[in-house]
């Protein structure tokens, strides 16, 4: 407490005489919290972050020690320019994502507000006015003989400013918790567009898994009407049944039943995608394709380490943490008394004329001092309820920090069985394509039961359809992987801050955002975006 002491004592010395007793009471206050300790301490983070995933390059080709962070733009990963194309429209005219931008220009607001009591405070009183009074209530000398009211101009111009010495810090610890939470809001919104464009990616992928499996129930249609075919014929010469015919047309009749849930799954994909990049299903045309046409990238995990610094919601997390140690500093603060200065002054006069002359100024300097005595406990549990908030802080910090390396690691496990899946599910179509052209072979020949072209139709079919699901699962696990590891995001320096004992106010330009035309989207004064700061114009 010495510093803070000091800084009262330097003040107090420059104190005019005629404000001895509040001098001397400040004086005296000083000497008495100078042995006070104005420490806070929190418990920290504690955790064991692992030196490496346990999944990572397990038949990914993931080398933890090479990974490098993706672009900006990470969908362009996948080699597919329509999927880039729409991926940029939810970065920027997403709904969700121009409302987070909304709440950066609130929080901006409030960090103006909360760093207001750090400067002077003015205020201007002009007026003027005419007053009548009446002679009854006057002395009025008999010879004058005056009846009737007298008339009074009066002139005024006054200035009244303040200003609050603060000793403790309360208003620059208040200033820095709002510019920390103008900075979380930024972080929330990076968390945002990593998100929609993850849910926008995914969402694109049913699409094109659809339109595959929609070719893929085309062609097994044509194949079962084929085998239907063949066995009209030989029903038509007598060496299979009625009974056997209608086996088959079950068979043709489930692959039609298979186009209604497929058809829907692309319309419904359709309309996810033109919601999530802010458009009306109507006005935007999603011309697809195939995932086969796709290339399943390599994202490298990296480190443990690198992905918490590349989180855009870690980050949000961590300035939450630190608003919350300011706000618990702040009300701390404001246990001790302020001091304040105040001056007024300005020019008055009966007479418009004399309103500028020396004669008609007036002025008062003055010193206050105000201690909190009984206040029915309100302060302390102020600054109780902002130690339990830091505390909550805290844990959601741990929280996200672990829930982000799970993130990870489930999609690291995801991408390598679903892989591993494909694979597997690979050789299972061959060899019932093997065993389903043998069959066709016999039965145009007529040495084969129906029952067995059944069943290898089935298991061809089915083992089609299967591979494509799973195809779509591993584009999924991997759109997963680029989302856990923070996609392209890259944390910003220029949005730093100094620590909380340098007690120095963040001026607000430092993190105003300016407005952009897309869906009003905005950058700070740094030029940092949600794709990463800007390499040009950087100092």
């Amino acid at each position: 407490m010495a510093g803070f002491a000091g800084r009262a004592a330097l003040w107090i010395g420059t104190g005019r005489a005629r404000h001895g007793a509040a001098v001397a009471t400040a004086a005296a206050l000083a000497t008495a919290v100078a042995g006070c300790s104005f420490d806070e301490t929190r418990p920290g983070p504690d955790l064991l972050v692992p030196g490496t995933f346990s999944h990572a390059g397990h038949g990914t080709g993931d080398s933890p020690a090479a990974a490098r962070p993706l672009p900006g733009n990470w969908t362009v990963v996948f080699g597919s320019a329509e999927l880039s194309r729409l991926a940029a429209m939810t970065a920027h005219d997403n709904f969700d994502v121009a409302a987070a931008s909304a709440r950066i220009l609130q929080a901006d607001a409030q960090t103006a507000v909360s760093s207001a009591a750090l400067f002077p405070q003015a205020t201007s009183s002009n007026s003027s006015g005419r007053s009548f009074t009446p002679t009854t209530t006057r002395a009025v000398s008999a010879a004058s003989g005056s009846r009737g009211t007298i008339a009074t101009n009066s002139f005024s111009l006054g200035l009244t400013a303040s200003y609050e010495l603060d000793l403790w810090g309360r208003n620059r610890f208040a200033s820095l918790a709002a510019t920390q939470n103008a900075v979380a809001a930024r972080y929330a919104r990076d968390t945002l567009v990593l998100t929609q464009v993850a849910a926008l990616a995914n969402s694109y992928f049913s699409l094109l898994s659809a339109q595959d499996r929609l070719k893929i129930a085309a062609d097994n249609l044509k194949e079962a009407r084929f085998g239907l075919e063949a066995i009209k014929g030989r029903l038509a010469v007598g060496t299979i049944t009625a009974l056997e015919v209608a086996q088959q047309q079950s068979v043709v009749d489930q692959q039609l039943a298979a186009f209604p849930p497929l058809q829907q799954q692309l319309q419904q994909a359709k309309t996810a995608i033109a919601l999530l990049a802010g458009r009306t299903p109507e006005s935007l045309a999603v011309r697809g394709g195939s995932l086969e046409g796709l290339k399943p990238p390599v994202i490298p995990a990296g480190l443990p380490a690198q992905v918490i610094r590349r989180r855009p919601d870690v980050a949000e997390a961590a300035a939450i943490l630190a608003s919350a140690d300011a706000a618990v500093l702040s009300a701390r603060a404001a246990l001790f008394p302020t001091v304040s200065l105040t001056a007024s002054g300005g020019i008055e006069s009966t007479a418009l004329r004399t309103l500028l002359s020396p004669a008609a100024g007036f002025g008062s300097l003055g010193a206050g001092l105000a201690s909190p005595l009984l206040d029915g406990g309100a302060l302390k549990g102020t600054l109780d309820l902002q130690r339990g908030r830091d505390l909550e802080d805290l844990q959601d910090y741990r929280g996200t920090i672990v829930q982000s390396l799970v993130d990870v690691e489930n999609a690291l496990i995801a991408v390598q069985q679903n892989t591993e899946h494909e694979k597997r599910l690979a050789a299972v179509v061959a060899s019932s394509r093997l065993a389903y052209d043998i069959t066709r072979a016999r039965l145009r020949e007529g040495t084969v039961d129906i029952l067995t072209v059944i069943n290898t139709e089935q298991t061809l079919f089915s083992a089609l359809d299967a591979q494509a699901v799973v195809r779509l699962a591993r584009f999924t696990a991997l759109s997963s992987l680029a989302q856990a590891i923070g996609g392209g995001w890259t944390r910003p320096d220029l949005l730093e801050l100094p620590p909380l004992d340098g007690l120095a106010p963040v001026p607000a330009e430092a993190v105003r955002p300016t407005p952009t035309p897309a869906q009003g989207l905005a950058t700070d004064g740094a030029g940092y975006t949600a794709d990463g700061p800007k390499t040009a114009g950087r100092s």
